[in-house]
């Protein structure tokens, strides 16, 4: 008998190993009850379990038979990453796909039973016979057991674990969480990570891009990934749905994934992920413009509705444009080469004299750009570049609307 503390390799008699598992101690050698309740519950179920032929679990090969149990022995078997990149080579996407659609019908039949694992990571993802295997189920939610984990103590594995596990609430199922778990380890499992990234796989997001992983078939698998890690639990996938989205994908992709170049990012569906990304922060810009435009309004006509609204709504509205270049001279119409815009003005004062405020995308810099005119003239100007997403975007918007302010009142 060889291994460490809770977990060790045995053989039997008859020569076969296996894994013999013990309640885990603390740093001074004890066992806390909390810990030993939690163990008991498992080798029960566990061997339950294993009696009803279920599949996809590492099942039990002998247990204490005193009651509560003190020990049980499971078979070996190796890890799942081991097998899908064999000697460190990189994994092949459908490979993974398919070794992940396979846990996913076995979480779903655990689904059913009221069973949430609650620790899904590419640890606790084994290969036994021939097929992959959910291991540990320690800190598993069973039906009809009394919850051992307090509400304001985390659940789960710290880089793969849902947001609602943080501080999960007393009787909230774990069954969402688990299938966040399982495309987060989808993810590294093909990209060969130790940890993925945080929070939800959009799209457009390139820090959650299989395209070298897969090309085009990544960009199919794309849709499942963000809904798979959506943050709100009511919005996320089944796990029974995300078992049949996978399927789904390995039915369009039968044969080989062919890896993609990361620089020649092409297709429609890389052209798609892009636009979505730009146009969210077009819309973010959009957002933004009303308040600062109410603003200028009341400081050039002392009421704060002397604005067009309409112009938001349109790409080129009608007889608002910028005039100035803004640091972009190769359209001076900002027509062709431009990803995005929104402007708007204020109405024209008795000297005919207005005031334009919006941006420009390009990619996803905007450029905000203001100006006062006057008979197709610029009187004053002004633009800085900004991710219109975050704070600072605000910011600097409300600080060109102070300027502009002051600088309308100045004029003659």
């Amino acid at each position: 008998m060889k291994g460490f503390k809770h977990v060790r390799f045995v053989k039997h008699e008859d020569g076969m190993e296996g894994v013999l598992k013990s309640p885990r101690s603390s740093k001074g050698g004890k066992v806390n009850n909390t810990t030993r309740q939690r163990f008991q519950e498992e080798a029960r179920r566990m061997q339950q379990l294993t009696r009803d032929q279920v599949t996809g679990i590492v099942p039990v090969l002998d247990a204490d038979p005193n009651d509560p149990p003190q020990w049980f022995v499971m078979p070996k078997a190796v890890k799942l990453r081991a097998v899908l990149s064999p000697g460190g080579r990189p994994a092949d996407l459908r490979e993974v796909v398919e070794a992940i659609h396979q846990v996913a019908g076995t979480l779903a039949v655990l689904a059913d039973r009221d069973i949430s694992h609650r620790d899904i990571k590419p640890d606790n993802l084994l290969h036994y016979q021939g097929r992959p295997a959910v291991a540990d189920f320690g800190i598993a939610a069973w039906p009809e057991r009394p919850e051992l984990t307090a509400a304001t103590q985390k659940m789960g594995p710290l880089y793969f674990f849902a947001p609602e596990m943080r501080f999960p609430e007393p009787g909230a199922p774990g069954y969402p969480a688990d299938v966040w778990s399982l495309a987060k380890s989808l993810f590294v499992l093909a990209k060969d990570l130790k940890f993925p990234p945080e929070g939800t796989h959009y799209i457009q997001g390139g820090e959650y891009s299989l395209w070298a992983q897969g090309g085009e078939a990544a960009m199919d698998l794309a849709p499942v990934m963000e809904t798979a890690t959506a943050y709100e639990p009511r919005d996320r996938l089944t796990m029974a749905a995300f078992r049949d989205e996978l399927a789904a994908w390995l039915k369009l992709h039968p044969g080989p994934v062919a890896p993609a170049h990361p620089a020649i990012r092409r297709g429609f569906r890389a052209l798609e992920a892009a636009t979505v990304d730009v146009r969210r922060h077009e819309e973010e810009l959009r957002r933004l413009l009303p308040d600062q435009m109410r603003r200028l309004a009341k400081a050039q006509h002392g009421e704060s509705d002397r604005w067009l609204p309409s112009a938001l709504a349109e790409r080129h509205p009608e007889g608002v444009r910028l005039i100035d270049l803004h640091g972009y001279p190769d359209d001076p119409d900002y027509d062709m080469g431009v990803d995005g815009m929104a402007l708007s003005s204020t109405m024209p004062d008795a000297a005919g004299r207005r005031i334009v405020l919006g941006g420009f995308l390009m990619g996803t810099t905007t450029t905000l750009a203001a100006e006062i005119q006057q008979a197709g003239k610029v009187l004053a100007s002004w633009d800085e570049d900004v991710n219109v997403l975050l704070p600072s975007a605000l910011v600097a918007l409300r600080r060109i609307t102070d300027e502009v302010a002051a600088a309308y009142a100045k004029l003659p």
